[in-house]
Parts: C-alpha cells; sequence; structure tokens
C-alpha cells in the first residue's frame, strides 16, 4: 500500500520542535533538503533574481481568469514605475494596491501574478500589482518612493464608491506600512502578510526559527545587506520603531507560526492596538513564511489565502 508524500518525506518533523508544522508543509521543506537546491544568499542578486523567477513555485494557485489586465506605468524618482491591474469579472468599486515580496532585492510582478489574480477573483476588487526598483543597484529609500508615487497616482482611478487597501506580503508589507504612513490619500485598510517591520532583526523568531523553514536568517541578512545603505538607522526605517502609530489605517495583519518574522509581525499588532488602531490578526501556527506560493498545493496555505481573501472582502465592506 503506498503512502502519502507527507507521511513518508515529512516524517522526521513530527516531534520536537516541529510537532505543530502542517504535514504538507513538512514534505515540501523535507524534499527541498533532499534536493539541495543552492541558496540564493550564495548569488549575486542578478542571478538571484533570474533563479527565482525560473523556478515561480511549481504549487503556485492556477491563474484566475480576469476580464481585463491592463499594463501601465506611474512617474517615479529616477524611471516610470511599472503596474499591472487585474480587473476581475464582476468586479465591484473597491481596489486592492499589492506589493509583491523579495526583500527589497527580487520579487516582480509577474512572479506574485498568481497570488494578485486570485485576490482579484475572490475579493472582486481591482488589484494594481506594482513593481519598484530593487537593491542594491537602487537602495532604500527607492522602493518606498516607487510605492508611494504609485499609490498616489493610482487613487486617481478609484471611484467615489471605492475603498482602497494597501496590501502586501513580506517587503511587501513593509512598503505596505510605509505607504499609509506617506501617501497623500490614506488607505482605508491595510493588509500585511508575513511583513517585514524591524530591519534591526532582533526578534527572538530569527534566531529560533531561522533554518530549516525556507525563509533563512541568513537569507534575510543578505536581504538587509543588499537593500539598506551601510548608513542607514536600522530603526527610523523600520515601522515597529516609529515614534508614534496613531492614526495609521486599520490593519489586517497576517503572521505563520514557523516564520523567522512571526514574532516582529505578532509585536507590530499589538502596537498598532495600542495606538487605537483596529487590527485583526490572523496566526496560522502550522505554516511558514511565503505560504501564499505554496497555496496551489498544500491545504492550509490554501485556507490561509482564502481567509485572507474573505477578510480583505469583509473589512472594505464589499
Amino acid at each position: 500500500m503506498k503512502r502519502p508524500l507527507a507521511t513518508v518525506i515529512g516524517r522526521r518533523r513530527r516531534d520536537g520542535l516541529d510537532r505543530e508544522l502542517d504535514p504538507q508543509l513538512a514534505a515540501v521543506l523535507e524534499l527541498q533538503r533532499l534536493l539541495r537546491l543552492p541558496a540564493l544568499e550564495s548569488m549575486e542578486p542578478v542571478r538571484a533574481r533570474q533563479f527565482a523567477e525560473d523556478g515561480m513555485s511549481p504549487l503556485d494557485v492556477a491563474p484566475a481568469a480576469m476580464a481585463e489586465v491592463i499594463d501601465t506605468t506611474a512617474p517615479g524618482y529616477a524611471d516610470r514605475v511599472p503596474i499591472r491591474i487585474f480587473v476581475p469579472h464582476d468586479a465591484g468599486p473597491h481596489w486592492i494596491v499589492y506589493f509583491h515580496g523579495g526583500g527589497g532585492v527580487i520579487g516582480s510582478i509577474r512572479a506574485s501574478e498568481p497570488v494578485t489574480r486570485l485576490l482579484a477573483a475572490q475579493t472582486k476588487c481591482t488589484v494594481a500589482s506594482v513593481g519598484y526598483r530593487l537593491g542594491p543597484e537602487d537602495r532604500h529609500p527607492a522602493a518606498i518612493e516607487d510605492a508611494v508615487c504609485a499609490w498616489d497616482l493610482l487613487m486617481s482611478r478609484v471611484g467615489p464608491a471605492g475603498r482602497v487597501a494597501v496590501a502586501g506580503d513580506s517587503f511587501g508589507g513593509f512598503l505596505s506600512a510605509h505607504v499609509d504612513r506617506a501617501a497623500q490619500r490614506k488607505p482605508d485598510l491595510q493588509v500585511l502578510i508575513y511583513p517585514l517591520v524591524d530591519m534591526t532583526l532582533a526578534s527572538p523568531s530569527i534566531d529560533r526559527l531561522g533554518d530549516g523553514y525556507l525563509l533563512t536568517r541568513s537569507m534575510i541578512l543578505w536581504f538587509r545587506s543588499n537593500y539598506l545603505n551601510v548608513d542607514d538607522d536600522r530603526e527610523l526605517v523600520s515601522p515597529r520603531f516609529w515614534p508614534s502609530h496613531r492614526g495609521a489605517a486599520p490593519a489586517l495583519i497576517v503572521t505563520a507560526g514557523y516564520d523567522p518574522l512571526v514574532d516582529e509581525g505578532a509585536a507590530y499588532a499589538e502596537l498598532l492596538r495600542g495606538a487605537g488602531v483596529p487590527v485583526r490578526h490572523r496566526h496560522h501556527p502550522s505554516l511558514i513564511h511565503g505560504f501564499l506560493g505554496l497555496a496551489g498545493g498544500v491545504r492550509a496555505a490554501r485556507a490561509a489565502t482564502d481567509q485572507i481573501c474573505d477578510d480583505i472582502r469583509e473589512l472594505l465592506g464589499g
């Protein structure tokens, strides 16, 4: 009798620290270990981008059909900022402006397209996926400048009945928090999915979960070294250390139990609450950083992704 892959490959991950890890994810992680894929941080950034793009997750969700897909740009500080707009069938008046992850070094509109299409299809929001300059060629604050420029331009497209969420995963959550702070028109909702909000990298989970769960401590350090300038104040650029969070947009914050960034995401949810900001914190104890890219093959990742869509639809009022 054949046994499921999760039972065979993931068996060694069922005890100790990994006892709550989703068994399908355990199988994925063990398979990655057996394949001995090269670490991103062992590559030059250009090569790492291409490697990540070529190996886009085979566990991505299938791309949802759209009524219309529009490629456009926003005027940026140094160049034009690329934007791809996904208009779902039966689109309502609301919008989501989405920033992809990748540590400020890798990632693209194309790589995040399965997720942005799914968001559009399930929320019935028009989704604008924004590209931005990456380090080390364009270091901090280039990505933030591009994000704010794109947001401000896109607001002119939103109708009078439309409400708008700024959203992003990982580094995209970092950009979303900065947009919420700096944009001319305030978001109606900020959606921070396993966000990076602390460039000091001081949270205990960075060390506790920094090896064996796709995103590693060495990878995080590599991202930071290629994004920040040597003399950047790491606290000053970090949303977690801003002197005040009063007036921030209502937040949906999503964290994963086996994510090195889980402690800072949870701490940020508490900071916002303490400042009087309405916060819905969804914690998924069995999942890992990057689970959006696994939602096509891992049932628990798909359920969490569907929950994000349901929450956005409810919190935007559509």
